[in-house]
């Protein structure tokens, strides 16, 4: 959610000015915004004010100097983050509320931008509040297309996989679901990712096994891959099935996740089962459906999430529709 409202925050900021509030703490530069505390950090020993990490309650919170010549326009708030909301009324009285959520839409972006009363405390969108989908902007490197990993020298074409475990250290052994695909596609070069660690595997073997350290490391494992299997997408928008799309990698991920209409919109498969997911991946390993869903998936991805202009105008249109005209630009 922090990656989607930093690129929202960047969109608005070519259509007025933003301001950027966190919890607590002291004012600092992030590189790309000024972010204004919110509160006041809580003392070492006792005492009131705002704890690091948390917004203060908003009886307490005081109203922050407002920008000229009116006030604020709107306020975007997390979904699941039920403590902004009441905020809203202090730092921007009358605004507009947003609530930046996912989209459910088939082959539609992940993140939405829905309006809500501002006197409203739900922390998730009624289903009959009107949703824009908008989109994000998700950088990918073209750099990452021209040379092969390091750590894959001798290995040829593989099927990466984005493991279902999160944290570390991660066991050496694969997990249930991975160990299906390297047992149904022995034969085959498969890259596990999960951990920062990545391991090629054949004939049910770890042949090669190296750290991934950047993102640019992931992004050159994502470019030159068949496809990629993301056994766990994120919640918000599934960035790295978004970057496996935008180099033209189709994917396979699970069923109802926030990927899933990244496939239903043309650039993959979905399952719901293991069998489903060897079916899944024996399906990617033809070259024409592979194609197929490569130059649809790679159409929607750019469209969605590879266009900083038309972010702009589409959360420009969403931004309109959702304020009062008589607020200032």
């Amino acid at each position: 959610m922090a990656t989607a409202m930093r690129s929202l925050a960047g969109a608005c900021s070519r259509l007025a000015a933003v301001d950027v509030y966190v919890p607590g703490g002291a004012p600092v530069a992030d590189g790309a915004f000024d972010l204004r505390p919110l509160g006041a950090r809580a003392p070492h020993a006792g005492g009131g004010g705002a704890e690091p990490g948390r917004w203060p309650d908003p009886a307490d919170a005081s109203a922050p100097t407002a920008p000229e010549p009116a006030g604020y326009r709107a306020v975007l708030v997390e979904e699941g983050d039920p403590g902004a909301r009441p905020l809203a009324a202090v730092v921007a009285p009358g605004a507009a509320v947003l609530t930046v959520c996912r989209s459910a839409g088939s082959g539609a972006p992940a993140l939405a931008v829905g309006f809500t009363p501002d006197t409203a405390a739900e922390t998730s969108l009624p289903t009959t509040a009107p949703v824009d989908r908008t989109g994000l902007y998700c950088r990918v490197h073209p750099g990452a297309r021209e040379r092969r990993h390091y750590g894959l020298r001798g290995v040829p074409d593989y099927l990466l996989i984005l493991g279902d475990r999160r944290g570390m250290p991660v066991p050496a052994w694969p997990s249930d679901a991975v160990r299906w695909v390297l047992a149904r596609f022995a034969r085959s070069y498969v890259v596990v990712v999960e951990g920062g660690a990545a391991r090629a595997w054949r004939s049910r073997s770890c042949v090669a096994e190296f750290e991934v350290h950047t993102r640019m490391d992931l992004w050159m494992l994502m470019a030159r891959a068949t496809a990629v299997v993301d056994l766990l997408p994120g919640e918000v928008f599934a960035r790295e099935c978004v970057e496996s799309l935008r180099y033209g990698v189709p994917i396979a991920v699970p069923a109802g996740s926030a990927a899933a209409g990244l496939a239903r919109g043309g650039g993959g498969l979905a399952f719901s089962s293991t069998a489903e997911l060897l079916s899944c991946a024996g399906a990617l390993a033809d070259p024409a459906t592979r194609e197929a869903l490569a130059t649809a998936g790679r159409a929607l991805a750019d469209r969605w999430y590879g266009d900083p202009a038309g972010l702009v105008v589409r959360l420009g249109a969403a931004l309109d529709a959702a304020t009062p005209r008589s607020r200032p630009a």
